[in-house]
């Protein structure tokens, strides 16, 4: 249960990175215009979530295990919101 809640917020973390970009970002709210201070938040938000989900992968699964199920959590994440993005393109 805590791998999938850490996978969730990595995938979300991952999101809220795509949104601070401005193509991804285009594709996915429609070209709604973003201020110099939502990137910021965007990116300190995002890196907030994949520290939390570092840390619960570290904290259920052991240092040695957790960081390679984090790792691999988080390419499947990266995937994931890839995924998303090109499907909200088409």
């Amino acid at each position: 249960m805590i791998t999938i809640v850490s996978f969730l917020l990595a995938v979300t973390g991952f999101f809220f990175i795509a949104l601070s970009q401005k193509r991804p970002r285009i594709s996915l709210v429609k070209g709604a215009p973003i201020t110099r201070m939502q990137v910021n938040i965007y990116r300190a938000l995002a890196s907030l979530l994949l520290g939390i989900s570092f840390f619960l992968a570290i904290a259920y699964e052991g240092l040695s295990f957790g960081i390679i199920v984090w790792g691999t959590m988080v390419s499947i994440g990266a995937l994931v919101v890839t995924f998303m993005i090109t499907i909200a393109r088409s």
